[in-house]
């Protein structure tokens, strides 16, 4: 049996597979897509918390971002998860050396 932090956030493989995923599309000149889950994008790139709590999604710090979705939160705030996603994408290149 795995550990609570297994259950509400998945293995370590299972994200790892997740991420894998994700650098397709970084690939394509996105930082970040509509997949990668809430906590993960602010985890790597925290200015991005600003920029979603302005979009609306004041909740960022709430458990469900953890486990929800760029697209999954935009959808239950009754924001266009396409729109933010490149909006996103264009504020992280033009405010993050990181990047």
């Amino acid at each position: 049996m795995g550990s609570l932090k297994d259950l509400f956030f998945g293995s370590d493989t299972e994200r790892e597979a997740s991420n894998m995923g994700n650098e397709e599309n970084k690939a394509a000149g996105d930082v970040i897509d509509s997949s990668m889950l809430v906590g993960d994008i602010i985890r790597e790139h925290p200015i991005a918390a600003q920029f979603l709590m302005e979009c609306g999604m004041g909740c960022i710090s709430c458990p469900a971002s953890q486990m929800e979705s760029l697209a999954e939160a935009c959808a239950v705030h009754g924001i266009d998860g396409d729109e933010i996603t490149e909006a996103l994408n264009d504020y992280l290149l033009e405010h993050n050396s990181n990047v």
